[in-house]
């Protein structure tokens, strides 16, 4: 009956996870919740020694936390509080990641309400720089973050911070910081604090910070931080002109940005992959977008570009890659330049490595003219384009179902898959299609566009 029940012990799930190799066991616990990392340090002394004292990562789970969360002492919570975050940091001395949900600001004390609700963030960054794994941490995401006092005032574009209520304080292996919330002081201490920490940064996500304009970019992030970030986020913020000029930058975030009309052309970032600037306004006062004399200057080695739901947008441009004049005949080109007036052709090859263009949800886009070696196009709820040209070798599968589309001119060699359902004003007399590769065409309900129109194409 011994051997029985010692066999029966020895299969039970905790006895298989301790029976791991010590320099294994610690870094599978790290990877728990911070929920789950609670509860399982009462299943035996031996796993609560490992939890508190070999931890290198701690995660309050948004997706399960954001309903409930458990706190230290057992009670149910929607958010961390002060006294929780000062016994969480006591507690886990080794951690390298750490990720925090529901901070509550507060401006008018260092802690306020029942057990720290909300906490200054001069209280914050204390307990940050006091606890002993500051030495060691490498990752901090702070989401959710809100404040329960609304500083009056406005904020200027171009008025200088005066960093009064900035704290000093020293995270100095801190590589990857995350800061979500929404931010109603001005000055944004929490920030401005944890951005000083550290000069080693290389991933750097600051959302919702409303009043986080064009000098703090350059003063907080740039000129420090030149040397090392390679990933930026600074959407829902107050950027209106930004002058970036970084040799390492690899992606750019300024999603919603309401203030964002260009990037300074003085910018360059050699090395940035991809960019996004959805539903920002980017406009010079027409409407005009125009990629071919701005971002291709820019930001030569962009792969990806994302414009969706740019509603000011009405004309773009992107002319970074022309097709060579022996493609084509000489003699037809210059007939169907006159027909589609938005297709500019000529003999020279401007080298690109633009393969993404996201323009899904312009709705006031009415004219674009694309020319590069695109691999992806999204167009989807563009309800004003009228006209539309492209020239993508590489360009396999387009979907231009659904739009009030009425002059096409396309040049893509490798395409494949053609969709055209529901164009019911686009008129064959004023589309130009030169697609060798072509196998499939729907159209369905486009009641101008006819199968023998591609038959008499390819033969061309």
């Amino acid at each position: 009956m011994r051997m029985r029940e010692q066999s029966k012990m020895t299969t039970t799930p905790f006895s298989l996870l301790l029976s791991l190799p010590d320099e294994h066991l610690p870094n599978v616990l790290s990877y728990l919740t911070l929920k789950d990392a609670l509860h399982m340090r009462l299943v035996c002394a031996q796993l609560r020694e490992i939890i508190f004292e070999s931890t290198h990562h701690l995660w309050m789970d948004v997706d399960s936390e954001e309903e409930e969360s458990t706190s230290f002492d057992g009670r149910d919570t929607t958010s961390m509080s002060a006294r929780q975050m000062r016994h969480l940091l006591a507690t886990f001395s080794k951690l390298r990641s750490l990720r925090l949900f529901g901070l509550e600001l507060t401006y008018q004390s260092l802690v306020q309400g029942r057990n720290g609700a909300a906490a200054n963030p001069r209280y914050i960054c204390n307990l940050l720089q006091e606890a002993e794994c500051a030495q060691h941490l490498e990752c901090l995401e702070l989401l959710a973050v809100s404040s329960s006092h609304t500083v009056s005032g406005e904020w200027g574009a171009a008025a200088p911070p005066s960093y009064s209520m900035h704290t000093d304080m020293e995270l100095e292996q801190l590589r990857k910081l995350t800061v979500e919330g929404y931010f109603t002081h001005r000055e944004h201490p929490l920030v401005h604090s944890l951005l000083r920490a550290s000069h080693q940064i290389t991933h750097l996500n600051i959302t919702g910070c409303i009043h986080f304009n064009d000098y703090d970019l350059e003063e907080a992030i740039m000129k420090p931080l030149v040397g090392t970030l390679t990933h930026l986020n600074l959407s829902e913020s107050l950027i209106q002109h930004p002058t970036i000029h970084s040799t390492i930058l690899e992606t750019l975030t300024l999603q919603r940005c309401v203030g964002l009309y260009a990037l300074d052309p003085e910018s360059f970032c050699p090395s940035l992959d991809a960019l996004d600037v959805s539903s920002c306004p980017l406009f010079n006062g027409e409407g005009m977008l125009d990629v071919e004399s701005g971002l291709a200057n820019i930001c030569p080695r962009l792969r990806t570009l994302n414009l969706s739901n740019c509603r000011e947008l009405t004309f773009i441009r992107i002319k970074t890659l022309i097709p060579k004049k022996s493609e084509f005949n000489a003699g037809d080109a210059g007939q169907k330049v006159s027909a589609a007036p938005s297709l500019d052709i000529s003999d020279s090859m401007v080298s690109s490595r633009l393969e993404y263009i996201d323009l899904s949800k312009c709705v006031n886009l009415s004219n674009a003219s694309i020319s590069c070696p695109l691999k992806i196009i999204n167009l989807r709820e563009c309800f004003q384009l009228k006209v539309l040209s492209i020239s993508a070798p590489d360009l396999e599968v387009l979907d231009l179902s659904c739009l009030p589309l009425m002059l096409v001119s396309l040049y893509c060699r490798s395409l494949v898959h053609l969709n055209l359902a529901k164009c019911r004003e686009l008129d064959s007399k004023h589309s130009i299609i030169k697609c060798e590769s072509l196998k499939s065409v729907d159209l369905r309900g486009a009641t101008y566009m006819t199968l023998e129109f591609f038959n008499n194409q390819s033969r061309k």
